[in-house]
This record gives C-alpha cells, structure tokens and sequence, in this order.
C-alpha cells in the first residue's frame, strides 16, 4: 500500500508543483477600471511637453512616496501613436473601482495643496495642449478574450480598437463575436498568444462604446499571430452572419497602434518585476532633473 501510494503521490506533486508554478507566472487580470487621457499636444511643442511630462513623473513619485496605503497611490502608462496624429499622447491609469478614482484624487489633492503645494504649481504645461479628452472604461471579463495570455509588464507596445455600437444591437454583436469570431480566434495562434481586453467606456464617449486592448510584446506578433487569420479560419455561414451582424451593429471602429513610453509613464516595482526583458524598461524611480530638462519644460 505504502508503496502504491508513492507511486499515486508522485505524479499528484509534480502537477501540482507545476500548477503552483503556473499560479505565480501567470499575468494578473487586468484591472476593473481604467481613466484613458488622450492629449492633443500643439505643433513643434511635443520636446517640451515630455520634459513637463517627466517632471509630473517625478512629483507622481515624490507624492507616491509620501502615502503609505498602496492602494492610493498613483501610476501610469504613457503611449504615443506609431499611426496617426504624432503630436498625441495618451495615459491609461488603473483603478481598483470607482470609489478608488475618489479617493486617490482627495489624497492627490491633500499634497498638492499641502506640503508638496510648490511641486504640483510648477508643473504649468497649459500652453502645451490643444486638447484633452478623459474617458472612463469598465472591464467586461465575459466579453474579453485570452486574459493571462499576455502580461502587459513584458509588453513594448499597445493595439487599441474603439468599436461604437448602435443602441439596441450590443447584445447581438457580442453574442456574434462569442459564436462567429472566437472559435475561429481558437484555430489559429491567437488562442495562445493573444490577449483581447475589452472595456466599455462609461463616461467621455458617446453610449455603446467599447475598447479592445491587445498588449503586444513586439509588433512582430502582429506577423506572427494577427487578427486577419481569422476569418479564413470561418465557415461560409459563419462569415454570412458576422457580416451581417456588423453591418446591423457598429457604427464605427478604428484601430490603433501604440508604443510605449517609459520615460513619461510610471509604474509600481511589483509591476516592473514582472517584467523579464535583459534591459530595465520600465521606471518605478525617476532620476532628479538636470538643469537642461528643468529649463526645457518652461
């Protein structure tokens, strides 16, 4: 018995060893809420406006290092456009719910009115935007798609798709999506290698608005594990209906690339970790201004 046992247990510790090792690798869900800043940035203002960017970094840092609760404390992703208008730049901040987004802004507004006062007065960009558009988003896990497929630590660059849907027809599209496009997505490399977070934006953008968010290590994957093998991948009939659904159901979506950028974005150590490139990426410490950057966000 004792001996049956052993050879019983054996096998059980060995998946069970490689489950604990799954457990701890495996990328966390992406967050519940997301603020996503979208800046217009003026003509030939775009190297001034990233030194103000990195100041903000730092006094974001200087802030972060003065509150205790983790849970208050402020980061985010800068990415900038590899297609379309090179004079935006657009932040994605993570938050835990809405009531988190109330209060990070009350224990912002306690320093920056308070004892780091003079470091948020300086940051003085208003002559640098054009625009500045906020929108609010909401994940939607039943609506997503390879979630843990990809971390978005160990990603270099962002494929943002904002599809606007008619009232009345979200159901029929996603239902469509669920039963037309995700099982021909399963035949193809995107079952393993791609990630397709979807949010619904909930303030800022017309009703029915919905971003796909796909992190990308490199935009080879775009090559290699690309959302055109898909359809091929359909039946005729599955081709008939989507087509179909699409026409009655969207109004409209744009897709669009971005690269990241660490130098204007800030991230927690426990996210950077994550991170297994031979190169530190990310910035979890800004290093103090030199006298060029200071002066060249004036």
């Amino acid at each position: 018995m004792k001996r049956a046992f052993l050879i019983f247990s054996a096998p059980c510790l060995l998946l069970l060893t490689c489950a604990l090792a799954a457990a701890q690798t495996a990328a966390p869900p992406p967050p519940p809420v997301l603020l996503i800043t979208r800046e217009d940035i003026k003509p030939g203002k775009m190297d001034a406006h990233e030194a103000e960017a990195m100041a903000s970094v730092r006094v974001m840092a200087k802030t972060n290092s003065s509150i205790t609760n983790k849970d208050l404390r402020n980061y985010r992703i800068a990415m900038s456009p590899l297609a379309g208008n090179e004079n935006e730049v657009t932040y994605v901040v993570a938050y835990s719910s809405f009531a988190n987004i109330e209060d990070r802004d009350k224990e912002v507004e306690k320093f920056s009115t308070g004892t780091l006062k003079a470091d948020y007065a300086a940051l003085t960009d208003k002559e640098l935007h054009a625009s500045q558009t906020k929108l609010v988003a909401v994940y939607r896990p039943e609506l997503s798609y390879g979630v843990g497929n990809m971390d978005i630590a160990q990603a270099r660059y962002m494929a943002m798709t904002t599809t606007r849907i008619k009232p009345g027809h979200e159901d029929e599209y996603w239902n469509g999506v669920q039963k037309y496009t995700n099982p021909a997505r399963d035949q193809t490399p995107l079952k393993t290698n791609a990630t397709y977070a979807v949010y619904q934006v909930t303030g800022g953008a017309p009703g029915s608005t919905y971003i796909i968010f796909r992190p990308l290590k490199s935009m080879a994957d775009l090559d290699t594990a690309s959302a055109r093998m898909v359809r091929p991948k359909m039946t005729d009939e599955a081709k008939t209906q989507s087509d179909a659904i699409a026409d009655r159901a969207i109004v409209i979506t744009t897709t669009l690339y971005y690269a990241f950028n660490p130098r204007i974005s800030l991230v927690s150590p426990e996210f950077a970790a994550r991170d297994k490139g031979a190169v530190a990426f990310w910035i979890t410490n800004p290093a103090p201004a030199t006298t060029a950057s200071a002066g060249g966000s004036k």
